[in-house]
């Protein structure tokens, strides 16, 4: 063998060996076949903390998602839906079974549950290259009779979030984790009735029912023009309350009514006000509440125990369950009322109904 063919051979030999153990080093290759391959992962989890405690409450509220990927000129390119079960929920997250690139994403929680009854919420089906992001309105599954539309339902926990997230390629591959915040945009209102003079309140003697146009929200959240939704408790009992002064230990424990309601979103810039109407059987009216602006009562206290100052939106956002007492008087006239939301309480007298 010639010098120059055995320089030949030996270069060639070299070459394959050295593409050989680049094949080997890459992430494909068997030597890495122990330590997993180098794929790209991206993750996203949600946190639900926008409440009057400032706590995470995903794992114990939220019950399923549905999550949607748009492109940058807004055309869906991957949905995505799950249930949460609650016994892993605290660590629960989504993966994004997408490629790199610049996405927004979209999620509604709580369009599906457990099953036992009808679903609270609905949107429209989606369709992957063909849905935009602002058709994915949700809408509330009202009812109807010949006062048009009503909900007399318990409703299941809706919330909503938007995020958008930049997914970077990796060659050496990866782990990403992205979170998205929820707001929550149901309600739960509990009204009480009470007698100042301990006669008992009858159930029955009086229909309570929450007015409002809330029942249709924009993929951005904000309410869109929809009809009036006539919110009907969902539970009227009577219950046991104490009637007499607090530093005297002969309380009389009379009967009251308690009325539970679930509504949809509460917005200060709503130009429907939601309000609450309270008739005797009879018709006679009783008292007409702005539910919102009573609630907004609270705000101030917040601020101001947690330093932390917000705007009513904001605040509403933050709230989600009201209880408003009234106190009647012997003719069934409102004469003062408690507002409580959660410690907090606020007395009303000769307050200025609607």
């Amino acid at each position: 063998m010639s010098i120059r063919t055995f320089i030949r051979t030996v270069a060639a030999k070299v070459c394959v060996a050295s593409v050989c153990l680049l094949t080997l080093a890459s992430c494909d290759g068997w030597l890495y076949q122990d330590e997993g391959d180098c794929s790209v992962h991206y993750r996203l989890k949600f946190r639900y903390d926008k409440n009057l405690k400032w706590a995470d409450a995903f794992a114990n509220e939220v019950s399923s998602v549905h999550l949607y990927a748009f492109n940058r000129s807004g055309v869906l390119v991957w949905q995505m839906d799950e249930r949460v079960d609650p016994s892993t929920a605290a660590n629960y997250s989504m993966e994004l079974d997408l490629p790199a690139g610049d996405y927004k994403l979209l999620a509604w929680c709580g369009l599906r549950n457990d099953g036992e009854r009808n679903e609270s919420f609905s949107v429209p089906e989606a369709i992957v290259g063909e849905t935009r992001m602002e058709q994915l309105q949700c809408a509330l599954n009202r009812k109807r009779d010949d006062l048009g539309a009503y909900s007399e339902d318990r409703l299941y926990r809706l919330f909503h979030g938007t995020l958008d997230v930049s997914l970077p390629a990796d060659d050496d591959g990866g782990s990403y984790e992205y979170v998205m915040p929820l707001t929550k945009n149901t309600n739960h209102i509990r009204i009480i009735l009470q007698h100042l003079s301990g006669e008992d309140v009858n159930k029955d003697d009086f229909i309570l029912r929450i007015d409002d146009e809330n029942g249709l929200m924009a993929h951005d959240n904000e309410l869109m023009t929809d009809e009036n939704i006539n919110y009907r408790p969902w539970d009227v009992q009577n219950v046991e309350a104490g009637i007499g002064p607090y530093d005297n230990r002969a309380i009389t424990n009379v009967k009251a009514l308690a009325a539970d309601f679930t509504v949809g979103r509460m917005l200060e810039t709503h130009r429907e006000k939601m309000i609450l109407t309270i008739t005797t059987k009879e018709g006679r009216l009783v008292a007409r509440i702005p539910v919102t602006d009573y609630a907004l009562l609270g705000k101030e206290y917040y601020e101001k125990e947690y330093n932390y100052p917000m705007d009513k939106r904001e605040f509403l956002d933050r709230l989600d369950e009201c209880v408003m007492t009234f106190f009647l008087d012997e003719n069934h006239r409102w004469v003062s009322a408690v507002i409580q939301i959660l410690s907090w309480h606020v007395v009303l007298n000769d307050f200025e109904l609607e």
